[in-house]
Parts: C-alpha cells; structure tokens; sequence
C-alpha cells in the first residue's frame, strides 16, 4: 500500500491539483485561545479564514480549566482583555454570517501548565486538588504540582485531571452541556481526550475506584515496576477516557444531535493506545466519535506516511472517511507542509485542518502556496 501511495504522490502535479475546485471537502482552522482575547483579534481570526476559504473553524474556548465563554461554574480566563466580553457570543453571528461552521475546541484532561497559581479562587487546581492526575500513587501538593510545572522535563506538559477519578468525568461533562445548550455551534471538539503519558493514572481515587470495580485484582500491588503492563489496570484507564467521549456523545444526542462530537488524537494508532490510552479507532467503529483530527505534524515526511500506513492497516474505508488529517504549520515551512497536504489528497483523505491560525497570521506569504493547490 505504502509503494502504491508514494509512486502516485511523485507523479501529482500542480495542473492535477488546480483542475479541482476544492480538494477537500471540508477544511478546518485551529483558532488557539490567544486570537480569542478581544474583538479585535477574533475580527482578525474571522477575516482571514474566509479570505482563505476555510469552511470550518475550531475555536478554543477551554484552555487551562478556564472559559473564553460565559459560564456559571467555570472561572473566565485572565488572558481576555474585557472582562465582560463573551468571545464565543461575539464570534458566532459574525462567522455563522460569513458562512462558517464553528466547533468549540475544549482541552479536557490537560487543567494548568504555568508555575503560578490562577488568580481565580474557583479555579479546580485551587478547589480540588484531588482530582488531579499523578505517575505516583502519593497525591501531591499544589506547590509540588507548581514546581513540576516550572521544570518541565521528561515530556511533562502540566497538570491534568485523572480519568479514572469517579467525580472528573461527570465534571467534564457538567462543561461539555453547557456549551451545548448555551451556543449555537456546530461541534464539540475535545483534545487532550487522553492520559497524560505512559505510568500516570495513579490518582489514589483512582485507584480505589478500580479496585471498586475489580475486586479480584483488589491485591494487585499498582506500585510495583509491572505496573505498566498490567492489562487489567490499562483496560480501566482507556475505560474510564472512552466512556467520558460515549456520555458526551449521548449528551449531544439527546440535547442538540446536529452538532458534531470530533477530538484531536495522536497519530499512530498504536501509540494512541497503548501509550496514551486513548483508543480512538474504537471511538470512531462504536459512533462515539464522528470525526478523529489525526494531529499528523511530523515535518518528516516518511513519519507522516507511515501514520497514515497504520490508519490504512487497521480501519476500513468507511471509518477512514470520518478522520481528519491535521498538519502543522509551525514546525515546517511552507513547502515541506505543502508536500503534506498533497500526500493526504493522494491516500484520498476528503478533509483537512491546519495547526494553527496563529502560527499562520504570523506570515502572509506561508499560507499562499498551499491554498493555491487546493482551490482553483
């Protein structure tokens, strides 16, 4: 399959390209929070994906366990420059006028990556510390969690809530509805669905829900170095995350079913699983999921195949046609992401997304080439 896709993606060209109107049918912007902070900047945001013809935008309304929303349990982030501004409200006529589908961006899992405390009182890294996530069974303090966050090593990137916590689901559900009956959007688009890394999970109210739920594994000794491999306690951990994606869907369903439920999920199949515990080929074949944005921004070309070579091994055309390919353009230049986009029109991926609005409003020249190959 793999020789197949590369002698047909040698032999594209420009003439192939442009004879089509639009390459793909859907095209998606990831909006970072920061072009959410004042009308301005979201006027800005807004102008430029139509100007670029993007039919779709992801805006991110929940960054660190904060709203660039109105919400009546969940603290409004700092960063927004009036604080009586609703950034969601303000940007939804203007897009939906502009002909714009827009899809709520929320990180789940991921709660707070700075040193410094939030301001907010109401914050949950101030209200509830338990629910935080660790790679030890021994809860840690808030000044412990801050001094992680100020030396970040070994791939840490923040706090995070504990999937297996019996209370965080249920809150991160509380967060998902009211944007859902509140907004009128077009989709609910969760990242940082996931664990934070291979040995986390080891929340104590976690753990005692497990064996709650286990009661003859009530001995095993998480602890110990086999921790990792032991099948029955990474089971619970990618059941505990797939179930918060099944309520959210039935949520949608039973409240406003024409909005769209989507995530943001690593690229390789095997590592998505079996590292992160998120099993996202399960959520596409169960109809949790209607769409999975493979966040494929390797610059490495023979990296970025082969993430598409596992999709292609393990999921039937018919989920296929329900992922998204995400490609950077932070991390490469303009041609090395080109090259990208052409390789996902080649293995006859309808959609795309482009990582990010910001990395892309830093240069007006980085973004000319790729849309000239995609539309007429």
């Amino acid at each position: 399959m793999k020789a197949i896709f590369i002698i047909a993606f040698l032999f594209i060209t420009s003439d192939t390209l442009l004879s089509q109107s639009s390459i793909f049918k859907d095209r998606y912007l990831w909006v970072v929070r920061t072009s959410m902070v004042s009308k301005k900047n979201i006027d800005d945001m807004i102008q430029f994906a139509v100007l670029n013809r993007f039919n779709n935008i992801v805006v991110q309304v929940r960054g660190r366990g904060d709203a660039f929303y109105n919400s009546k349990f969940v603290p409004k982030s700092s960063l927004i420059k009036e604080q009586d501004l609703d950034p969601l409200a303000y940007l939804l006529p203007m897009a939906k006028e502009k002909g714009l589908k827009v899809h709520v961006w929320v990180n789940t899992y991921l709660l707070w990556s700075s040193g410094v405390k939030p301001i907010q009182s109401d914050h949950i890294i101030n209200s509830k510390i338990e629910w935080l996530d660790h790679n030890q069974i021994q809860q840690r303090s808030i000044k412990e969690t801050l001094l992680d966050n100020r030396n970040k090593k070994n791939g840490f990137e923040g706090a995070y809530l504990s999937p297996g916590h019996p209370k965080v689901n249920l809150y991160l559900l509380k967060v998902f509805k009211e944007l859902v009956i509140n907004y009128d959007i077009d989709g609910l688009h969760l990242d940082y669905i996931r664990l934070h890394d291979q040995g986390y999970g080891m929340n104590p109210y976690a753990i005692a829900n497990f064996r709650k739920y286990n009661k003859k594994n009530v001995n095993i000794d998480l602890s110990s170095l086999d921790k990792y491999s032991n099948s029955q306690w990474n089971d619970f951990l990618r059941k505990s995350i797939t179930e918060l994606v099944s309520d959210a869907k039935d949520m949608i369903t039973l409240t406003k079913p024409k909005i769209e439920l989507t995530a943001a999920v690593k690229p390789n199949l095997y590592e998505a699983r079996e590292r992160f515990s998120q099993e996202w080929d399960v959520w596409l074949v169960a109809g949790y999921l209607d769409k999975a944005f493979v966040m494929n921004y390797a610059s490495d070309l023979k990296v970025f195949a082969k993430n598409i070579d596992v999709m292609y091994d393990n999921l039937p055309k018919k989920y296929r046609d329900r992922i998204v390919v995400g490609i950077a353009t932070y991390n490469q230049s303009s041609d090395e992401a080109l090259t990208k986009v052409k390789y996902a029109k080649v293995t006859r991926f309808s959609s795309i997304a482009f990582f990010s609005y910001n990395s892309l409003a830093q240069s007006k020249a980085y973004f000319k080439k790729i849309k000239n190959y995609i539309y007429k």
